[in-house]
């Protein structure tokens, strides 16, 4: 029976989901929480849309890999991710373990090698793959609607189609494409000269790079001097884009089930000190807390019991979907009063950043709508 296979592009996710969020999210302590934030809405997504059977999260290991072997200056000129990305990272590796989730690495590869042999072996299996990243290098794993290529943050799919419709090669020329074209963030060498164009062209007349070399003599002018000047250098550049899928010979996808309940449950106690209020706002709303916690945790949430005498009692929803929201505004006229609310970084409103709001039209029913979704869906 054919199942679907989720796997992360772990860090590459981190780092696209830091830059998405507003970057001077922090808590109460000063601690940096745009990335954990990104993190909490995503998994969120997952729990609420369980479309996949299996989720792994793949992680690149400290060391070089068999790059470095082939060339030392590969991504020899990376500068140092800025310190509040940092201090995030080993907390939101950390949470995919106490979660219940599971990572997977191996020293002398990358995280993209994880996934490429992952979906080698999945597919084998008869399973569909979607792979979460924004990283071009994976387009060489797409196979029509089988493998995809998913953005989390921008909430689109990328297929055989879309990768065409894109860069004008496909995924099977994609390696011969970025071995022409090289990787400046990675020190990818590639063909020097020619650019996008260019290797759109010759991989259309031609097919591909070993093709390309075997009509040489047919390519004229500037181009078939380019090409025979980098030639050892294109070669090496595919080496070093094609990701192994061989990494290991078999995998047992039952370590990776995506049945867990409610993961948010094992670190609450972190979502309050990180001060996850969107998430611990369904929690509360869920009744999924205990009494304890809940009255420990009360002024950490926006949906509280305030003193009063009168306990406000009402269904919290998150919205993380356009569509869910245009469902909820379809049921207002131009007579509905709406009460509405903005959560922000503090108090500020001169620096500080807006992260989401809330609104309501009567006492029964709220919603929250973290702004990362709200400009994930607009971009």
């Amino acid at each position: 029976m054919s199942k679907t296979v989720t796997i992360i592009d772990t860090f590459g996710f981190f780092f696209r989901s830091f830059y998405a969020l507003p970057q001077h999210l922090k808590n109460k302590d000063g601690f940096p929480t745009g990335l954990l934030t990104g993190f909490t809405n995503f998994i969120a997504t997952l729990q609420k849309e369980h479309d996949s059977d299996y989720i792994i999260f793949a992680i690149d290991t400290k060391g070089p890999t068999f790059r470095n072997e082939i060339d030392p200056n590969y991504k020899a000129n990376r500068s140092a991710p800025p310190p509040e990305l940092s201090m995030q990272l080993p907390v939101a590796i950390e949470w995919i373990d106490k979660m219940g989730y599971k990572t997977l690495g191996m020293e002398g590869f990358e995280a993209d090698d994880m996934i490429a042999t992952v979906t080698n072996l999945a597919s084998q299996q008869g399973h569909s793959v979607r792979v979460v990243s924004h990283d071009k290098d994976l387009y060489q794993l797409i196979d029509d609607d089988r493998v995809v290529i998913v953005d989390a943050i921008k909430r689109k799919s990328v297929n055989e189609k879309a990768c065409f419709e894109k860069y004008g090669v496909t995924p099977k020329q994609f390696i011969d494409y970025q071995a022409i074209l090289g990787d400046s963030a990675d020190n990818v060498p590639g063909v020097r000269g020619i650019g996008k164009v260019g290797a759109e062209k010759l991989l259309k007349e031609y097919g591909d790079l070993d093709n390309i070399y075997a009509h040489i003599q047919e390519i004229k002018g500037a181009t078939q001097k380019k090409l025979l000047e980098s030639k050892e250098q294109a070669y090496m550049s595919k080496e070093l884009v094609t990701l192994r899928q061989d990494v290991f010979e078999s995998i047992d996808l039952e370590e990776y089930k995506m049945d867990i309940e409610n993961p948010f449950l094992n670190i609450y106690d972190e979502l309050v000190k990180y001060e996850q209020n969107a998430i611990l706002r369904v929690l509360h709303a869920r009744n999924q807390v205990s009494d304890e916690k809940r009255e420990n945790t009360a002024q950490a949430i926006a949906v509280e019991e305030e003193d009063y005498g009168v306990k406000l009692e009402f269904k919290a929803t998150l919205l993380t979907d356009i569509k869910e929201l245009n469902a909820v505004l379809e049921k207002f006229t131009p007579d509905t009063i709406v009460a509405f609310d903005t959560e922000t970084t503090g108090l500020d409103y001169d620096k500080d950043k807006l992260v989401g709001f809330s609104f309501c039209s009567n006492d029964e029913e709220a919603y929250y709508v973290p702004f990362c979704s709200f400009l994930s869906w607009s971009s």
